[in-house]
């Protein structure tokens, strides 16, 4: 005979088996390679702010300089000195906040509409790759999303439900000062809960109400002269620019992992579930709620980036997201567990599946740049040639943290370059004093400046091979014969360049007369042009001068119309000349996925060389050459094209 505590625990499996199912299935993706997760630029920028003596270092030091309120950086800080910095150990508290973070949101569907709800929403945030990836990073993101939904569910256990439990009214004011002291966007998520629950708490308990959200307030006050000072920092707009008005649609798309397949069943599923199943009593006005509440988060963090200052990314939406998917997905009606089951299958089998081989989740974000930078060049110390010169363009001190650790090691002689301060001239001096190198190893991050790359490849043509990484690529190259074939080379296809005067082109060069101000160019359609979002072009002009102060200027914009919608420029001020021939060689690059060029009506390529000064000048060569790049650049937050 089965005992009758193993039989209560046996029902209690069976009875809520689908949802158990999800918990696992949440906890297991977010764990698997648990020992093969890198840190991410963030999180390691979060790990260097705690090397500190004390407290109050951190503190100053640590906290206030940064624009996250204290919460993650104090619990690093302690956790760290605890258990150590190994990735897994770091990042093993975010993953189980993100599992909770699933349970509690199971556990709001559940209350304020019925349990298909629930459990449709619960495998939706077990399998998306948004929770699942923040659930990875050591940041304030997935503990945001976990304290934001406990702070809910105990809010609406209150305000909706008059339930005055000893637990919610002690965890409202706890939850909502977690997320105040986790992250402005979670405070902002929690705050506006709170001034809704004005409106919506019943009169009797009002007074009751207000000294719950003045609780929560007390509690977070130690945090005010913090705040304050990460107030008058401003926004992110060092780095980041204002939203435009196809962020939200970016987003939804960004949330449904950038697929057709998930969009048409979540549609089907909110059909099919709106006209079949059992109609149960469910809390019409908490679903709306959620729908407003996931808005007014959005167009506050909109309109602020918009008049004040940029804050507005899709990780900061994450606190809210969960009320998206409630107010699209709560207005089902309850379904049996036979159906239940199968939507669940059908919501977690096409999500794994866009997960891991569309989206490639496993594959893009465990070979982030900083530990992976040199992991292809100790087979080349072992099985290939070795470089001669290996430039880095990384933030230095995180790379050097798993130099320290030692797993990493940077091969000799090496130079970590910054820019700007590292000019295009100080790249052409430094590949000039290297010039005796057969090869070349370049390790960059994606924003290095594509024009550093092609300058490097004018001297190592060359590539022996590419990694790609998220936001960074590393390259072998060597001298020999170029790898990739000028599309248009002046010297060759002279037909493909506008405005070319064949009786200007003599002893191999196209000559500019004195007052001459404009010579030959190329354009181009861009939807001819390109074949995929994340690859380049690549413009190289050899000019030979008639006076070494000339400045001419090597011009490549993208026009749409008669609008220029983005310009580039290489001046002969910016490179070095030599001084033998007095020829220069000027290079302009343009990435085509940071221009989002879609967006313009028939954008057109030009590029040409602008004789500003209108004194004689040759060019004796002029060179567009057509790049594959990295597709992984931004593979966590845009659709992968091969």
């Amino acid at each position: 005979m089965i005992r009758t505590g193993e039989k209560r625990f046996l029902d209690f499996v069976k009875e809520h088996s689908i949802i158990i199912g999800i918990l696992l299935l949440a906890l297991i993706l977010r764990c698997y390679g648990l020992f093969s997760i890198p840190y991410t630029h963030d999180e390691l920028s979060g790990l260097l702010r705690t090397r500190f003596d004390s407290f109050g270092e951190l503190i100053a030091k640590g906290v206030q300089v940064d624009g996250h309120p204290a919460f993650v950086q104090v619990f690093l800080y302690y956790w760290t000195k605890l258990f150590g910095t190994s990735e897994w150990i770091v990042k093993l508290p975010f993953i189980l906040s993100g599992v909770g973070g699933v349970y509690f949101a199971y556990k709001i569907g559940k209350r304020w509409s019925n349990v298909t709800v629930g459990l449709i929403v619960a495998a939706i945030l077990a399998t998306s790759q948004y929770p699942l990836m923040y659930s990875q990073i050591a940041r304030p993101y997935t503990s945001g999303f976990f304290f934001t939904l406990l702070f809910a569910y105990h809010w609406g256990e209150i305000v909706f439900f008059k339930n005055y439990a000893r637990k919610h009214l002690i965890w409202f004011p706890i939850a909502a000062a977690l997320c105040a002291y986790n992250h402005h966007f979670s405070m902002l998520t929690a705050g506006l809960i709170g001034l809704f629950g004005i409106a919506f708490t019943y009169k009797d308990f009002l007074w009751k109400y207000l000294l719950l959200c003045l609780a929560a307030v007390i509690l977070y006050s130690p945090h005010f002269t913090i705040l304050s000072a990460q107030l008058k920092m401003g926004g992110l707009s060092g780095w980041l620019g204002k939203p435009d008005p196809s962020f939200l649609l970016h987003y939804i798309e960004y949330i449904f992992q950038f697929s057709s397949a998930l969009l048409v069943i979540y549609a089907l599923i909110i059909i099919w579930t709106r006209i079949s199943g059992k109609s149960v009593k469910r809390s019409s006005k908490a679903i709306l709620f959620s729908g407003i509440l996931f808005f007014s988060v959005y167009f506050t963090g909109y309109y602020y980036s918009i008049c004040v200052a940029p804050v507005l990314q899709t990780s900061v939406l994450i606190f809210a997201y969960p009320f998206l998917l409630l107010f699209l997905f709560g207005w089902a009606k309850e379904q049996s567990k036979r159906m239940n089951l199968m939507l669940v299958l059908a919501i977690v089998l096409v999500n794994c599946f866009v997960l891991i081989f569309q989206r490639q989740h496993y594959t893009v974000l465990y070979k982030t740049p900083f530990k992976h930078l040199f992991t292809g060049i100790d087979m080349v110390y072992k099985t290939g040639p070795k470089p001669g010169f290996t430039l880095i363009f990384s933030d230095e001190p995180k790379t050097r943290f798993y130099v320290e650790k030692g797993e990493l090691r940077i091969p000799e002689p090496h130079l970590f370059i910054t820019v700007p301060e590292f000019t295009e001239k100080d790249l052409e001096l430094l590949l000039e004093k290297e010039s005796a190198s057969q090869y070349f190893y370049l390790a960059a991050t994606s924003s290095l400046p594509p024009t550093y790359r092609a300058i490097v490849l004018q001297k190592y043509p060359h590539i022996i091979w590419q990694k790609n990484y998220f936001s960074a690529s590393t390259l072998l190259l060597e001298k020999g014969k170029p790898s990739e074939k000028p599309i248009a080379d002046i010297a060759k296809n002279k037909n493909l360049f506008n405005g070319y005067n064949p009786g200007k082109w003599y002893n191999d060069a196209y000559h500019f007369e004195k007052d001459e101000e404009w010579g030959p160019g190329y354009s181009k359609s861009l939807e001819e042009l390109v074949k995929r979002p994340s690859d380049l072009v690549d413009v190289v002009v050899t000019l030979k001068l008639s006076d070494l102060k000339q400045d001419p200027l090597l011009v490549l914009n993208v026009q749409s119309n008669d609008s220029i919608i983005h310009y580039l420029s290489s001046s002969v001020s910016q490179h070095t000349i030599n001084l033998k021939d007095s020829t220069v060689t000027l290079v302009q690059s343009i990435k085509f996925i940071d221009l989002k060029y879609q967006k313009f009506e028939n954008p057109f390529l030009n590029t040409y060389v602008w004789n500003r000064d209108k004194k004689p000048v040759k060019i004796t060569s002029f060179k567009v050459i057509y790049r594959k790049d990295n597709p992984l650049t931004y593979g966590l937050y845009e659709p992968i094209v091969e």
